[in-house]
């Protein structure tokens, strides 16, 4: 079956189709908020401490706007000298004041509120794809986005990035449907959007006139002035109360937010491993740095504050001067920065194993021993001489330089089957890394993350955290505490262990869940760049031999604009999300292309088999 015929959209009028959208609509949404509640079951702990400063500021902003203080959410504490209101643009404290106005403020509140508006972005794809493919591989690109679990763990979080994503989805869709319909309402709808983007984060600041400029190539040339002008117009209206405010609050043109020097020096020290070129690599280096240089111990304590426009604009020429010296080196930078842009982030996925059904601070104490008795207690099997000392009520682990052992030592517990627990413990990561696992039987029941070295003013102490590692213990009688390092490279691990607790919390409930866990689990174990790229390279070429080329120009617009603009400053994985829908879009088409192209051979093969055909 030729391509133009295989990836072309399906017609939709009659009553059956609109039904039938309804249903894909719910489903699409139910799996993408069941994936999210299950990996938020899995790392209820973890979620309170990822990015706890970037939250706490969103949070401050919003208190304000709770207590009625809108004159000190709209500039800040002392403008125009503290600029620290101007770190991120405002809409995201503004929902998050409107959420917690309705609901109280509660963490968890937030949470569904996102993993809503996560599930509804999985929707939009599968509109957007259905602009382009056959609805049913419309239906794949959707349920993509909902079982992804890099999408997944950043919804989680108390951060604008995965909210942000949504009007992005929204602007492309209908800029789609504007140069499909010619329609002015769906162009100025794309505009609207991206500058509502732009209220949770500044990374779209340039979108909306690059899709206008894109605009120019693909609409006819009656249609691509006006239509153009109308996207970034109306892009540029929503986004003038920021840029107005900004202006007459401190006295300069900031278009959303600060922080392009900042971005710009710690990107250039991301791959400047050396500090051959003597930019920060870090928050915390630039602003002890520049405390030290211009002599001003008050602008150690934040980023923006003591002139916060003025410290961002030095830091953005310094940057600029070793773009300007070294313009192949950076330009090489800026290449091997677009390129990991199509990686997809090694997140925590949906655990195969249950999780505990309930979470409180503490139960019943069933194990509790002291630095000593873990030290004696230990299981090391590994090393000649113990790495664990107990030393100043801590027990101190050292492991021989360039050890690629996983586990260091563990401790057997006994536990009661299909019960509830919580091991609390506190670690200091010096050197090295250090996780802690519960294991049954090689089997992972439960795990931290890897614990690395925090960067701190003084380098002489490292702070302690507080780790919470809630499992359930199905079957298992007893079960294995390992401590280990993350086993992938030869690391000397220095850390301290201030103890151990082991709270019992109560029978399991629902365990019939690991079902749809393992399903889940097994899934998203495939969404790795290993495969998704090439199919994602596939579809697009294939898109493109379906005579699609317009549409597909439009749906790369977002990776494209992400490549030009974004890979010139440090990036992280989310800021870019919305490059992921664009992939599954066409991972979509390839699947869809190979499922149709096999059932006609196996039929063509069947009908050749038969005797008289």
């Amino acid at each position: 079956m030729p391509h133009a015929e295989v990836l072309q959209p399906d017609d939709r009028v009659s009553v059956k189709h609109w039904l039938a959208t309804i249903v894909i609509c719910l489903s699409v949404a139910l799996v993408a908020v069941s994936v999210r509640l299950l990996l938020w079951q899995d790392n209820r702990p973890l979620f309170a401490r990822v990015f706890s400063g970037m939250v706490e500021h969103h949070r401050a902003n919003a208190r304000l706007l709770l207590d009625g203080d809108v004159t000190q959410f709209v500039s800040g504490p002392a403008p125009p000298g503290d600029a620290n209101i101007l770190t991120y643009p405002p809409g995201y404290p503004l929902i998050m004041a409107l959420v917690f106005r309705v609901f109280g403020e509660r963490e968890s509140a937030m949470r569904i509120f996102q993993i809503l508006c996560d599930a509804i972005a999985a929707v939009v794809l599968f509109f957007l794809a259905a602009e382009l493919l056959p609805r049913r591989a419309a239906v794949v690109a959707a349920m993509l986005a909902a079982l992804s679990p890099q999408l997944a763990y950043y919804s989680l979080l108390l951060l604008p990035d995965s909210l942000a994503t949504l009007p992005i989805l929204l602007a492309l869709c209908l800029a789609i449907r504007a140069v499909k319909f010619e329609s002015i309402v769906a162009v100025i709808g794309a505009g609207f959007c991206i500058g509502l983007s732009c209220w949770l984060r500044s990374n779209a600041l340039l979108l909306a006139p690059f899709l206008a400029a894109l605009m120019l190539i693909v609409l006819r040339p009656k249609l691509r002035w006006r239509f153009s002008a109308a996207l970034a117009g109306a892009s540029l209206l929503v986004m003038a109360p920021i840029t107005i405010r900004n202006a007459i609050v401190f006295h300069h043109f900031v278009p959303l937010s600060l922080g392009a020097g900042q971005m710009l020096n710690v990107g250039i020290g991301d791959y400047d491993k050396q500090r051959t070129f003597g930019l920060p690599g870090s928050d915390l280096e630039t602003v002890t740095s520049e405390a030290e240089r211009y002599g001003r111990n008050d602008y150690a304590s934040s980023l923006f504050g003591g002139g916060g426009v003025e410290r961002d604009q030095r830091r953005f020429s310094r940057g600029l001067a070793v773009v300007r010296a070294h313009p192949l080196w950076f330009g090489s930078v800026v290449l091997r920065r677009a390129l990991s842009m199509l990686r997809l982030e090694r997140v925590r996925s949906v655990s195969a194993e249950p999780s505990p059904t309930r979470y409180v601070e503490s139960g019943k104490l069933v194990w509790s021993p002291g630095p000593a008795e873990l030290g004696a207690a230990a299981v090391v099997t590994t090393y000649s001489e113990s790495p664990l000392h107990a030393e100043e009520g801590r027990l101190e682990i050292r492991t021989p330089v360039a050890s690629q052992q996983a586990a260091i030592a563990y401790w057997s517990v006994p536990v009661e089957k299909n019960t509830d627990y919580l091991l609390k413990l506190s670690v200091a990561v010096d050197r090295g890394n250090l996780m802690a696992s519960i294991v049954d039987n090689e089997r992972v029941l439960a795990a931290t993350p890897v614990l690395h070295p925090q960067e701190t003013i003084d380098k002489q102490r490292q702070p302690t955290f507080k780790i919470d590692l809630p499992f359930a213990s199905r079957d298992a009688g007893s079960v294995q505490v390992v401590l280990g390092n993350e086993g992938k490279r030869p690391v000397e691990t220095k850390a301290a262990i201030g103890g151990m607790q082991l709270f019992e919390l109560g029978p399991s409930s629902f365990v019939w869940i690991r079902y749809p866990r393992l399903l889940i689990h097994a899934i998203q174990n495939f969404f790795i760049t290993a495969w998704l790229l090439p199919f994602a390279l596939a579809g697009a070429l294939l898109l493109l031999a379906a005579g699609q080329g317009r549409y597909l120009l439009l749906l790369l617009v977002v990776p494209l604009y992400y490549f030009c603009f974004q890979s010139l400053l440090h990036t992280e994985y989310r800021y870019v999300m919305a490059i992921q829908y664009t992939l599954f879009v066409m991972v979509a088409a390839t699947l869809y292309w190979l499922t149709v192209t096999l059932k006609d051979a196996w039929s063509a093969l069947r009908r050749r088999s038969r005797p008289g055909v």
